[in-house]
């Protein structure tokens, strides 16, 4: 448990809390009992909830495992209190440790953002939401990368890295879109409480929140219109494999049915086999003629 005090008011953030941390806050700011009824167990869907002189919030956030190469969403509870901000994920979320430390050690950040308790929990979210922009550069750089790879011919490659691409925006946009309501529903409450003040910045997080689904949007269509000429050129590869192999089948088709029908034993009797001294070569014409017969045919057809 980490703690900052400026101007009266406090910050106390929490990485894995456990039993004794819940003991400690219901016993020093008396949480409500349905905040500390779901403080510990993972929430899945954004939430807000106003109780008495104390406001609840879940949020989450998307986090680069760079060990795994993947997003992930971590889960951000905040509690509000008079004077005490109080945040608790289970996992590190490298934007919040940032913010923490540099308000720690920087005066300008705590004169800047320890003004109340509502301003420092929505510039941290300002913070955390402009977090994601550079995570999504990254995967634009992904994007344009793979798209060079789909024309160069590594269509079979990208299959695997479109599908990553994919999985990072849906954690992304399962993270994202649901927020945006929930800030909403904060910045009224915010304003209620602390008054229009707070207005500026509550609408500056929304409006960072709306940005950073626009460009969600735009990887998204991006990814799939990818995917789309991806699957398109596979398409075409296979099927002028297959055209290649129906056509070699047919050509030979009637070869093996030559040399099948002349060297069957009954044939012994025929003079053109039996008395021809030619007879090997005659039938390997009739192999040619019937392999090109078929070959004039499959050109007319514009099949080949």
């Amino acid at each position: 448990m980490k703690t900052i005090s400026a101007n009266g008011v406090h910050w106390l953030d929490i990485e894995s809390p456990h039993d004794k941390d819940l003991e400690r806050l219901k016993k020093d700011f008396r949480l409500h009992p349905l905040i500390a009824k779901q403080f510990l167990p993972a929430i899945h869907r954004p939430k807000i909830e106003e109780f008495p002189e104390q406001l609840f919030c879940v949020l989450h956030f998307p986090v680069y495992d760079k060990k795994k190469k993947q997003l992930h969403n971590v889960e951000l509870d905040i509690i509000i209190t008079e004077d005490t901000l109080i945040t608790s994920h289970k996992k590190e979320i490298p934007a919040l440790k940032i913010f923490f430390d540099d308000c720690q050690v920087q005066e300008y950040h705590k004169k800047q953002y320890f003004r109340n308790t509502g301003y420092l929990a929505f510039s941290l979210l300002d913070n955390l939401i402009d977090a994601c922009l550079p995570m999504l550069d990254h995967v634009s750089e992904d994007l344009e990368e793979i798209e060079k790879h789909v024309f160069e011919g590594k269509e079979r490659e990208m299959l695997h890295e479109i599908a990553r691409i994919k999985r990072d925006l849906i954690d992304f946009r399962r993270a994202i879109k649901p927020q945006r309501s929930v800030l909403e529903l904060f910045d009224k409450k915010a304003q209620r409480i602390y008054g229009m003040e707070i207005k500026r910045l509550s609408q500056e997080v929304i409006g960072s929140n709306i940005r950073v689904w626009n460009v969600l949007e735009n990887h998204r269509e991006l990814i799939t219109s990818i995917e789309q000429t991806n699957n398109s050129l596979l398409s075409h590869k296979l099927s002028d494999i297959m055209k290649i192999l129906t056509i070699v089948s047919f050509i030979t088709f009637p070869l093996s049915v030559v040399t099948g029908f002349f060297g069957m034993n009954v044939y012994d009797s025929l003079p053109i086999v039996k008395s021809n001294p030619n007879a090997w070569w005659i039938i390997l014409a009739m192999m040619l003629v019937s392999a090109i017969t078929m070959f004039i045919y499959f050109k007319i057809k514009k099949w080949l």
